[in-house]
């Protein structure tokens, strides 16, 4: 019975324990990568990933030492990806394994290697690099506009919002925050914000192009079945598992 949710992206590789209090140790081949004493996941690098490179978790169930391994020879199998200005990543899978299916995640691309995502708490915007969603999102989708000009023009918005927030933040304000609170105003930028309404606002503002809302928040499930359906967008990638199991 397998123990661990592995992905595994480039030199990034995500492990969280299926089991609660489960500790666990990782290694890259023969060298130790990390040790975990409690039930939370590890996001780590690789140190010399090749397709020979085989990673171990050992672990300890009722006094006995155990280990499942995975040769990164299968996950150099996979078709390589290109990533544009303007792609929207959304994830039916989530952080807090609790919440996957439920809430999901959504972000928004820059260039090749970097996009632009309200991951949850603060600094409430970041950039960051998108291997990173990839390991810890393995559930999700890619999508792209088939106008390169909407694309950019969402695009440059996300990179003058981000800059605008760093501003704030060096006045001391804290705007916009983290937030799900459901009465908060679609349109506005700088009282709150989380994934998916970060997406939705470089499309409205920086493109002039809006995604419709059907209930009060606009979910990455929202995001995902609209785009799904969207001739103004095709569909780059999509894991076979991603599935949400709520409409919000």
């Amino acid at each position: 019975m397998r123990m661990f949710d592995v992905n595994i992206q480039g030199d990034l590789i995500w492990v969280r324990p299926l089991f609660p209090d489960l500790a666990f140790k990782v290694y890259e081949n023969n060298r130790r990568l990390a040790a975990n004493s409690h039930s939370r996941e590890a996001y780590l690098t690789l140190q010399k990933p090749t397709p020979s490179t085989l990673i171990t978790i050992e672990y300890v169930v009722n006094d006995t030492l155990q280990r499942e391994q995975y040769p990164l020879r299968q996950y150099y199998a996979t078709k390589d990806r290109t990533f544009e200005a303007g792609d929207i990543l959304v994830a039916s899978d989530n952080i807090k394994a609790e919440l996957s299916g439920y809430m999901g995640h959504a972000a928004i691309v820059m260039n090749e290697k970097f996009l632009i995502e309200a991951p949850g708490g603060e600094p409430a915007i970041v950039k960051d690099s998108i291997q990173q969603f990839l390991v810890k999102h393995p559930l999700h989708a890619q999508f792209r506009p088939k106008q390169s000009k909407i694309a950019k023009n969402a695009a440059d918005y996300a990179m003058n919002y981000l800059q605008d927030y760093h501003d704030n933040l060096k006045k001391g304000l804290l705007k916009p925050t983290f937030s799900f609170n459901l009465s908060q105003d679609l349109e506005d930028p700088w009282e709150e914000i989380y994934c998916s309404k970060l997406v939705w606002l470089c499309y409205h503002f920086g493109a002039d192009y809006t995604f419709e809302n059907d209930y009060l928040w606009f979910s990455p499930e929202d995001m995902y079945h609209q785009l799904l359906e969207n001739d103004d967008f095709e569909l780059i990638y999509q894991h076979q598992d991603i599935e949400f199991l709520i409409d919000t």
